[in-house]
């Protein structure tokens, strides 16, 4: 039984399940009253302070922070991470995209918060997940936890297919989900630069579901494709540098989010001693 996500979503499988197929420029979809209301309030109140997130170590293409292992931050994150690794949910999502996915127990994704001049430029998500190489990255789940949100403060969501040069934006409003195909080769996404006044941050929890196949089916490995030549000339030839060094990296010294196990579990402890 779902307790943080409000189970009525879950009640318009088919309904949903056309939108995300049949969506411009790629599969998603937009669902807004996800979470239950008093919960989404209680998780905002909860979430981490940003001088508690690591800046995003994408550093050319990305201004936003971030922290992984979040369901150790409060038990109410802890129900929301129980909720998405549900039965019931992992079904609901299953239906939806058309393909069998879960949710990694540890490498689930991220909270991520930006400041004023924060932005996201277009990429495709790596295709596989850091630690098993039959399991495909296929979705990216967004809840976004921003209240009063204006048009003018930028952060839109940005959807764009490779061949064409329209972009679909979705604005990032409180209690709003958005589900994503988010690594096959035309899937681009990003968020528009931020124009926020003071003591307003864009706050989101990002989720990813992954899809297991047979290891002959299994595509090769590649890191997050930053840009594209229509985007940004300059920063797509930056990142054909940029990925083979963030990928030894990888190698050599293991996931940058491992430290992020210990510093959500002090947050726990401030939110507990609150």
């Amino acid at each position: 039984m779902l307790t943080v996500v409000n189970s009525d979503v879950c009640q318009e499988t088919e309904k949903l399940s056309h939108q995300f197929l049949n969506a411009t420029p790629f599969p998603y979809i937009v669902i807004d009253n996800f979470l239950h209301e008093d919960l989404a309030d209680e998780l905002l109140t909860q979430f981490p302070d940003i001088s508690l997130m690591h800046r995003s170590h994408h550093y050319l293409f990305t201004q936003k922070h971030e922290l992984s292992f979040w369901a150790k931050t409060s038990d109410l994150f802890s129900q929301l991470h129980q909720d998405l690794m549900s039965d019931e949910f992992r079904e609901f999502i299953s239906q939806v995209s058309g393909k069998q996915v879960f949710m990694d127990f540890d490498y689930c994704g991220e909270l991520h918060q930006g400041t004023n001049g924060s932005f996201l430029d277009m990429h495709i998500d790596f295709n596989l997940h850091p630690k098993h190489d039959t399991w495909v990255h296929e979705l990216t789940l967004l809840i976004y936890l921003n209240k009063n949100w204006q048009d003018r403060y930028g952060g839109q969501l940005q959807l764009q297919h490779q061949e064409t040069s329209k972009i679909y934006e979705v604005a990032p409003i409180f209690n709003r989900c958005a589900i994503i195909r988010c690594c096959d080769e035309d899937t681009f996404h990003g968020y528009r630069q931020l124009k926020l006044p003071e003591n307003v941050t864009r706050k989101s929890i990002l989720v990813n579901f992954y899809r297991e196949v047979k290891p002959d089916e299994a595509p090769p490995r590649r890191p997050t494709i930053w840009a594209t030549k229509k985007v940004s000339p300059l920063k797509s030839f930056l990142a054909k540098i940029y990925n083979p060094i963030s990928t030894l990296k990888h190698r050599l010294f293991g996931l940058t989010t491992a430290g992020d196990r210990h510093e959500a579990e002090k947050i726990r402890a401030r939110n507990q001693n609150k």
